[in-house]
């Protein structure tokens, strides 16, 4: 019994730090430099596909929009995010593409689906790569560095 009181009283203890209001701490980080960083995307789970989008905004924020080349390549199930009209998902990948983001979509994919590159969002021709593996291969051998949240 007074090992579940120590427990509980730790317990509540950490809450209670975790539900602090957050402080700004003083980060000295050097400047994280250049980036060439590719993303996959082959989830069909809306709160994944908007997580990765939420990484990705963040991690452009960390780096400075000048100093990152980033390609999402979708594939897959990922090829969901491109199909709907659910607003925080069009409104997600509006904002990446304003970043400057390159969305690269997998042909495999879209044939092996029967769908017609034009029906997805912001999708244009030139976005569509033979293979979305294939593509993150060929991103790395070009020296982009791979992250798969």
């Amino acid at each position: 019994m007074k090992k579940h009181l120590i427990a509980l009283t730790l317990g509540l203890a950490l809450s209670a730090q975790a539900m602090a209001d957050y402080v700004q701490p003083n980060i000295t980080h050097e400047p994280y430099g250049k980036q060439k960083v590719v993303y996959q995307l082959n989830d069909s789970n809306v709160d994944f596909q908007i997580q990765i989008m939420r990484n990705i905004n963040n991690h452009i924020r960390a780096v400075g929009q000048d100093n990152i080349q980033l390609t999402l390549v979708v594939f897959a199930a990922g090829m969901s995010a491109l199909e709907t009209s659910k607003p925080e998902m069009v409104s997600a990948l509006e904002n990446l593409r304003a970043l400057g983001v390159n969305v690269a979509v997998c042909n495999n994919t879209l044939k092996a689906r029967n769908v017609d590159w034009r029906t997805l969002k912001d999708v244009e021709e030139a976005d569509i790569v033979p293979a979305g593996v294939a593509e993150l291969v060929f991103l790395q051998q070009k020296g982009y560095h791979y992250v798969r949240p």
